[in-house]
């Protein structure tokens, strides 16, 4: 998403960006599995956080075939996954303060691979609207 798009999408736009009838949209409302937010000037819709995770209960919904249901277990398992690997680079940076870098040198077993918080998860929609279906596929699920 560029800069000159707007901040606030309505469940119109939503759905013409995700090529998915509104009638769904709603539906992931009404389940729990998006919020809308309240924008500039008190008008409802979705901050491009919330498409970010409308582009993947799409994805994972109609692309992956997945139940609303197991949709949202497979949210909130992304999110504590989230938020455990942002105690675990809190908890290396910690560390690494306050017995120095080399600190993993001299306490980590040689045989084993030194912790890594580089790890991941991408959830960016792919760019352009209605083909955002087909390239999911691709994406992460």
């Amino acid at each position: 998403m560029t800069d000159e798009e707007p901040t606030v999408y309505s469940i119109a736009d939503a759905s013409a960006r995700l090529g998915v009838p509104a009638e769904e949209i709603a539906r992931y409302l009404e389940e729990g599995l998006v919020v809308c937010d309240a924008g500039a000037g008190g008008q409802d819709g979705f901050s491009r956080v919330q498409m970010r995770r409308l582009w993947s209960i799409v994805s994972l919904h109609r692309d992956l075939g997945i139940n609303l249901p197991g949709v949202g277990a497979i949210l909130q398992l992304r999110e504590q996954y989230e938020q455990i690997r942002r105690d675990l680079a809190m908890l290396v940076e910690i560390v690494e303060r306050e017995l120095g870098e080399d600190a993993w040198d001299r306490l980590w077993p040689k045989d084993r691979p030194r912790p890594s918080v580089e790890v991941d998860v991408k959830d960016t929609p792919p760019e352009g609207g209605a083909e955002a279906g087909s390239a999911a596929q691709e994406g992460p699920a």
